[in-house]
């Protein structure tokens, strides 16, 4: 559905990292300001926000942001890895959230198998979700609501990985019919 092979490659951050430092030094960028973890860094946090490079173009604060962190040509280098990570039938770890969520926003049928074959679910460690992946919990488990979540918001360990402690606090919001167990 979206153009990836059916055995396409999981890159991992060695291999993002490779492909990253191939691109700095293609673009002859400066590399004390294009550090290639930092820019793999930066990209996953874009990912995990659900910003696609188009969406990265229509936001003047993202833009302006990385200009100021002396990157601003922040949003060719994404584009280039996106494009070389297609082009090798290759997605990092980030893209399998990210392109998780296109797949079942963009073909409702996806989504319907899913939902289907997928009535239960079960997350546990819930309160270190991100944001991508409450997104992929919440639309499977829309259709039967059969949804137990496993966690404690008090031991929110992984904010710098973009967990959001929201996800755990507003499930009683999400889901009306909730029932709450506290050991």
């Amino acid at each position: 559905h979206l153009g990836f092979p059916s055995n396409f490659t999981i890159y991992d951050t060695q291999d993002s990292v490779r492909l990253l430092n191939s691109i700095i030094k293609e673009m002859r960028l400066e590399k004390d300001h294009y550090k290639s973890k930092q820019v793999l860094n930066r990209i996953s946090q874009l990912k995990n926000g659900l910003i696609t490079v188009k969406a990265y173009y229509s936001n003047p604060d993202l833009i302006e942001a990385d200009k100021m962190a002396n990157r601003p040509l922040m949003g060719k280098i994404y584009q280039h890895y996106v494009d070389r990570c297609f082009k090798s039938g290759a997605m990092d770890f980030d893209d399998l959230l990210l392109r998780t969520n296109e797949l079942l926003t963009r073909f409702p049928e996806v989504l319907a198998k899913y939902q289907n074959r997928f009535r239960y679910i079960m997350v546990d460690e819930y309160q270190d979700t991100n944001h991508s992946q409450y997104l992929i919990v919440k639309a499977l488990a829309d259709k039967f609501q059969n949804i137990c979540v496993v966690g404690d918001d008090s031991q929110s360990i992984y904010a710098f990985r973009g967990a959001n402690i929201q996800n755990i606090l507003s499930f009683q919001r999400d889901y009306a019919d909730v029932s709450i167990f506290k050991l």
